[in-house]
């Protein structure tokens, strides 16, 4: 069990504490269900009814709160209060259980290189001349196949999925059911087809309707770089040609889908079930909300923030807020959706009008 004083911790987080910094605490809680001996998280003047509620005598609190008459012996105080979040999890982690070395029951081919201290579990596939770096750890029943290279301290929980020549950096993780490196979904009709009639006149004739996809192969593979964190259930596809990447730092949520030769910049967050059409480009920092959809051929700049629920469908420059299907401008977006509200209203008022004329004409 983790013992660590309020003052170790706040001296780890750069926050500032007050009281009994050598009083020990054993994890975190939040401020109702928090005991002596647990750091309560009442991070917010919200939270003090709650904090009252339970027994905590040690808790992380706001700016300029009055710890004392809260009844605390120790208190850490928040300057940022989900960045102090980030760094208690960290002190108080629970990592997965893994044994060191490699389990008997993992299928490794004898090219394959795995470095030092790593933690590979059972039922574990690694395939010819796969590169595997120091301090990894692998759960039960991922497979990583020929050719792919991962970097030092990657954490990958079970069943991840790793296909051919996929190139991964250090720092990384993927939750439970990942898969990278699946073929792209591209196929081309053997004459021009009804989506591409549709796109040029707007109609679908006989003369575009197929009988039958010829599949394209997806030749490239995936590139992504250091402290990356990949979901569960989340699915990159390998580019046809080029490579599909991934930059440092990005994080993607679960039930993600990255479609080939994407390219996505560092730094970005893609929220639960984002989907990103193929050969699209997406820049830095840039946020998608929970299932923004990003059409196909697209280029989203840099610092681009787009809220849940977004369809886009145009390119987006660099450092534009967007809302809405089709994604438009934030302010756009509100006032359109105002005057939408607006239309019963308006609605009433013309029939209203037009009765009002239409018995005019009658008296006249």
């Amino acid at each position: 069990m983790t013992r660590i004083t309020i003052g170790e911790i706040a001296r780890q987080l750069g926050a500032d504490a007050a009281g009994d910094l050598t009083l020990e605490v054993t994890g975190v809680a939040e401020p109702q269900a928090a005991q002596g001996g647990v750091l309560a998280l009442a991070m917010d003047q919200s939270y003090a009814d709650a904090l009252a509620a339970g027994g905590a005598n040690a808790a992380v609190l706001w700016q300029g709160a009055d710890w004392q008459s809260l009844g605390l012996q120790a208190v850490i105080f928040a300057p940022r209060s989900r960045y102090v979040l980030s760094g208690v999890s960290h002190m108080f982690e629970k990592p997965p259980e893994i044994a060191r070395g490699i389990d008997a029951t993992a299928v490794i081919d004898p090219t394959a290189q795995i470095g030092e201290n790593a933690s590979v579990g059972p039922f574990v596939v690694i395939g010819a001349r796969a590169k595997i770096g120091d301090n990894v750890r692998i759960l039960s029943h991922c497979t990583i196949a020929e050719d792919a290279v991962i970097g030092d301290n990657a954490l990958l929980y079970s069943g991840v999925r790793i296909g051919a020549r996929v190139q991964i950096g250090d720092d990384f993780i993927a939750q439970f059911g990942a898969a990278i490196g699946v073929d792209g979904f591209a196929y081309v009709t053997p004459k021009p087809g009804a989506v591409e009639e549709a796109r040029a006149t707007g109609k679908i004739t006989q003369a575009s309707k197929t009988e039958g996809f010829a599949r394209i192969n997806s030749l490239g593979s995936v590139i992504i770089g250091d402290r990356v964190e990949i979901g569960a259930n989340s699915t990159l596809d390998r580019g046809t040609i080029v490579n599909t990447t991934i930059g440092d730092g990005t994080k993607l949520d679960n039930l993600v889908h990255v479609g080939h030769n994407v390219n996505v910049g560092k730094h970005c967050l893609l929220c639960g079930q984002v989907g990103i059409g193929g050969s699209s480009k997406i820049g830095d920092r840039v946020v998608l909300g929970g299932q923004v959809g990003v059409a196909d051929h697209l280029t989203i700049g840099s610092d681009v923030v787009a809220a849940g629920k977004s369809g886009i469908s145009s390119h987006v420059p660099s450092g534009n807020i967007v809302m809405g299907s089709p994604a438009m401008k934030m302010d756009l977006n509100v006032a359109s959706y105002k005057a939408l509200r607006r239309l019963p209203r308006l609605v009433a008022k013309v029939a209203k009008l037009e009765k009002a004329i239409s018995k005019r004409g009658e008296n006249g």
